[in-house]
């Protein structure tokens, strides 16, 4: 007998994932009606409401090379849209990708998924937003950070659908993400690898920090290396006691 979780993934895996969705929608995916379907912001998706944009993204994904796992991220990624816009007095749906993640974990624990595919499905929810913003951002730190996670090939397969379905009031795609990702700063940290960090975690032995304060300390130094161009160990270790304060005890 198949397991819950295997049934969703035929579900998923087959040539028409939207159709089988349909079909066992009342069984294994409630939270379509729960959370997409009449929820729209006209101002955000001109194509109807967060039902209808995920149609559209799951038709983009499958169009294109996909595994079931990419269809599950792209019928979750904006499943915390509801929650989102009511918290935001109907403004905006800002922070949707925290609910999102929120309401995401709930409905694949009781769905058998393993804590491993969870994670990553959580990831994805998470950072989805993220990877729209590589078209503004400036900081390479952060740019590097998203673009060389192990989970960054499938975010790109999800952000090159959701651009695709994000329709402007004439029917035509927002924003393009393959051009996102030529521009120059974008396409250089594609291309290169991060540089590694000078300062290391023995570098504050004498501080008696938590691993959560030494994380940020360890992460505001190599940010300021890479953003800042600072080479010199003894400046970046200064800098980060004075910025975030030190205690030697």
């Amino acid at each position: 007998m198949q397991t819950i979780f295997h049934q969703i993934e035929n579900i998923l895996s087959s040539s028409n994932p939207i159709a089988e969705i349909q079909l066992h929608k009342d069984v294994f995916f409630d939270f379509i009606d729960r959370y997409m379907v009449g929820c729209e912001h006209k101002n955000f998706h001109c194509e109807g409401d967060v039902w209808e944009h995920t149609k559209l993204v799951i038709q983009n994904v499958v169009a294109e090379e996909h595994d079931w796992m990419d269809v599950l991220v792209a019928l979750l990624h904006d499943v915390g849209k509801k929650d989102a816009l009511q918290r935001n007095n109907g403004k905006n749906m800002h922070g949707h990708e925290i609910d999102g993640a929120n309401i995401a974990f709930g409905w694949l624990a009781k769905m058998g998924f393993d804590s491993e595919i969870r994670e990553q499905v959580l990831w994805l929810i998470r950072n989805h937003m993220k990877a729209l913003d590589l078209k503004v951002m400036r900081s390479k730190y952060d740019i590097w950070q998203l673009v060389k996670h192990p989970l960054f090939w499938r975010l790109q397969r999800l952000a090159c659908a959701d651009c695709k379905a994000t329709l402007d009031a004439e029917g035509h795609p927002r924003d393009d993400f393959e051009e996102i990702l030529n521009r120059p700063i974008v396409a250089e940290c594609l291309e290169k690898e991060m540089p590694a960090a000078i300062v290391k975690a023995e570098d504050f032995a004498s501080q008696k920090w938590d691993d959560v304060r030494l994380k940020k300390t360890l992460a505001l130094c190599h940010k300021m290396q890479i953003n800042g161009g600072v080479s010199s160990k003894e400046c970046l270790i200064r800098t980060a006691i004075k910025t975030l304060g030190g205690s030697n005890g």
